[in-house]
């Protein structure tokens, strides 16, 4: 709404996107991390779950492309539509808020060390996927993809944390505090960012296999991740937060990598906004059924 009255103007949401992303979230990730005492198997079941789950939901989306007869340069749009989740500006929010002041707050702790490796997963594999599916590569793509994961703020963030954590050292009063403050400021933020973002982007083309493929991301992908976490005898609340990472709608940067290796634009775009609205009933059973 404060997109669409012009309360926010383009510019104003680029700009809060920028600092939620390069500020806010490192700040509340480095916060929480370095503070905390990550328990470091859970994590690694945790990444676990989560990768092959991924891993699964490419194998899912590519035989359902193949079935809906999709165009080739189709193909690799679907599938990064179906595994790519919004971790950063929808996972970690939900997350925190999900155990914030509760008895298993020390668990979220832990798990935000799976928000590195995940995001750094999702970024290859969405531009392997997409090249080995037909999308047109640029020279440098991928030495541009690697030094964007290198300089990825998220990843930086957590890695600091943890040496930090591990290392025992501990952060003056005047630095926790305004690392706090600030990320406490970057989580309803990072909501708001995505809600004008959503504004700006627009249903388009075929709507079917858009539906699908939000319906697969939302659902199917979760409901597979379930399967994993009791086979990996995950914790109660270690298998809720993989369920939250798994349903997590379509990431908005899906589009722009799309877009930039001329995939289907239009049905990256409708992807986003359809699964966007079907993870509020998704999140809501996950949190429904993990109490």
């Amino acid at each position: 709404m404060l997109t669409r009255t012009q309360f926010l103007s383009a510019q104003a949401l680029h700009d809060a996107n920028r600092l939620t992303y390069w500020v806010g979230l490192p700040c509340a990730l480095f916060h929480r991390i370095a503070t905390a005492s990550p328990d470091v198997a859970a994590v690694g079941g945790l990444l676990l779950v989560g990768t092959a789950a991924t891993f699964a939901a490419i194998a899912a989306a590519a035989v359902t492309a193949r079935l809906l007869r999709l165009p080739a340069g189709s193909h690799g749009t679907f599938i990064q539509g179906v595994f790519r989740g919004n971790l950063a500006f929808i996972g970690l929010p939900v997350v925190l808020y999900a155990f914030q002041g509760t008895a298993s707050a020390g668990a979220a702790g832990s798990a935000l060390l799976a928000f590195g490796p995940m995001v750094v997963l999702y970024n290859v594999l969405a531009v392997v996927v997409l090249l080995l599916a037909g999308g047109a590569g640029r020279r440098g793509l991928l030495r541009t993809v690697g030094y964007g994961l290198l300089s990825n703020p998220i990843l930086i963030a957590c890695a600091a944390g943890l040496l930090f954590s591990l290392a025992g050292f501990g952060l003056p009063t005047l630095v926790q505090r305004t690392l706090a403050a600030i990320g406490q400021m970057a989580l309803p933020l990072a909501l708001i960012c995505i809600g004008g973002t959503l504004h700006a982007t627009r249903l388009r083309g075929s709507l079917g296999p858009a539906m699908l493929g939000s319906v697969m991301k939302v659902a199917l992908v979760p409901a597979i991740g379930l399967l994993l976490a009791l086979w990996a005898d995950l914790s109660a609340e270690h298998t809720r937060i993989v369920l939250l990472l798994l349903a997590c709608p379509t990431a908005s940067a899906s589009y722009v990598l799309v877009r930039q290796l001329q995939g289907d634009e239009a049905l990256a775009s409708s992807m986003v906004v359809i699964s966007n609205v079907l993870a509020v009933p998704a999140m809501a059973a996950v949190l429904a059924v993990t109490a």
